[in-house]
Formats: structure tokens, sequence, C-alpha cells
């Protein structure tokens, strides 16, 4: 018996990654992909992105290692707890080498680009994000845990990153922050119903404990509904013809339109940004081969 539960663990093992977690990091270089002039280097961009998967892979493996001494996610199978053998040691290691990666990237391209004002913003909501499940600031157990996220996934992702190809404040940069700072609050409401008793028993003080899995649907799906809108709204302004307007209020609307029907959950409001800004993309790539 135990040589067959090896056997399928070790066929899951990189099943644990879960790549589409990872596209609450990927979808803000998505967005600027669209709407940064076509001088700006998309390479750099690439760079940019990869440092914000790193950094949130990071905390995202010391969260697994946080919440299995506290006894939260309890039922959670892809765990690097698991993947890693039960060596919390080795988990920590695993995560700190990531995020600091992630952060030494990330200041290489502010000290390629000579922005080092940006670094007064960033590097405070950098430590912030690290705090939401570190070994001694676990935000992510008190009621500031989900707004942090926001704060860092809005002003301290989308917002520094804009700030860092065009060098000053704009429109887009300020509602493309609350939009993707809706977004990332959305991902995580979506995500804990499921958990509230875990959560509770392990002293997690989440919106969906305090006010249980009807209200943090309604509230990921208005917050789901928020960016959608506020993003069409940017991308509408980068758009001139009203065949590319029409595409993308099409799309937007079906796309809210399938996501309501159903109870949200981190994979249909990920969808529902990935379907918005794929559209963008798609938009902009036809507008250059006409």
């Amino acid at each position: 018996m135990e040589n067959t539960i090896e056997l399928r663990w070790s066929s899951r093992r990189w099943e644990v990654l879960q790549p589409p977690i990872y596209l609450i990091s990927i979808l803000p270089g998505l967005a600027w992909a669209v709407l940064l002039p076509s001088s700006a280097s998309r390479t750099l961009l690439a760079l940019t992105t990869l440092a914000v998967v790193l950094i949130q892979h990071g905390v995202n493996v010391l969260n697994d290692a946080i919440d299995w001494n506290k006894g939260a996610d309890s039922e959670k199978e892809l765990s690097w707890v698991h993947f890693h053998r039960l060596d919390l040691k080795t988990v920590k290691t695993h995560g700190l080498l990531s995020f600091v990666t992630g952060v030494v990237v990330g200041v290489a391209i502010v000290s390629h680009y000579q922005v080092f004002e940006l670094l007064w913003v960033a590097l405070p909501l950098v430590l912030l994000g690290y705090s939401y499940n570190s070994s001694q600031w676990t935000l992510s157990y008190t009621f500031l845990g989900e707004w942090v996220t926001g704060l860092c996934y809005g002003p301290g992702v989308f917002g520094c990153m804009g700030y860092l190809f065009l060098k000053n404040i704009s429109m887009p940069l300020l509602l493309g922050s609350v939009a993707f700072g809706f977004l990332a609050v959305a991902v995580l409401f979506s995500h804990q119903p499921p958990q509230i008793l875990s959560d509770f028993l392990a002293g997690k003080s989440s919106f969906a404990v305090r006010h249980g899995p009807q209200k943090t649907f309604l509230v990921a799906q208005i917050f789901t509904v928020i960016f959608s809108l506020t993003l069409t709204l940017i991308f509408c302004f980068n758009f001139t013809r009203n065949s590319q307007l029409l595409v993308l209020v099409l799309t937007t609307s079906v796309s809210l339109y399938r996501f309501l029907r159903t109870p949200p959950s981190p994979k249909s409001v990920l969808n529902a940004a990935l379907i918005l800004i794929g559209a963008a993309i798609a938009l902009q790539w036809g507008d250059k081969l006409l």
C-alpha cells in the first residue's frame, strides 16, 4: 500500500507547480504589452514579469510552509511541503531563493532604466508581499491579508511596471492599478469558501471566515466585474477603430455573462481576465498586420 501511494505521488509531483496560479503575475505584463508604446522593449517587459513570477512563487512556497505549521490547508495534497517530503527547512530555502532571485532581477532592471525613485515604492511593497506569509508576520492570517494582496498586485505590480517603462504616472497606470488590485482580491475571495473550516481552526481571519461563503462569492463576482469593465475602458482608449471597440465590448460582455452564471473560482476569475487581455492582444496584432 505504501509503495502504491508513493508511486501515485511521484507521478503527480510536478503538479504542485500549478502554472495557472501564476497568471495573476503574468496578466499585468500582458496588459502592458498592449498599452506600452512600440518603442518599449518587450524583452525587458518579459524579464520584469519573470521577476514578479519568481517573487510570487517564493511567497507561495513560504505560504505552504506556514500553513503546514499552523494546520491551515490541511486538505491540500499539492503542497510544496509534500513535494519536499515534509522537510520544512528545504521548503523555506526554496521559497527564499525564489523570492530573492526575483527581487535581484527586478532591481537589476530598475538599475538598467535608471529609475531609482521607483525603489522607494516597489521595495516596501515587495517586503509587504513577503510579510503576507513570512515566518514572523503572517498578514494572511489577519483581516488585512486580502487587501495587502490587492495593494501588492495593483500599485505594486501593474503600477510599478508601468512607471518603469513610461517614467510617469498616467491615467491608464492609475486605473489599471485599481483594476488589478480588485482582480487579485477576487482571486483570493473565490479561493476561500471551501477552506472556511480549516482556516477557522488554524486561526485564520480570512474574509470568508468572517463573512461566510455567500457574501465572499458575491464580492468576488463584483470585484471581477469591476476589473473587467475598468480594463476594457483602458483598452478602448488604446484602439481607435469602431470595429476594435465593438470586439472589446462584446468580448467583455460574453466573458462576464459566462463568469456570472456559476459560483466564482480562481480559475474562472483568471479565465475572465485572460480572455479580455487575449482579445486586446489579438486586436493589436491584427492592427499591425493590416
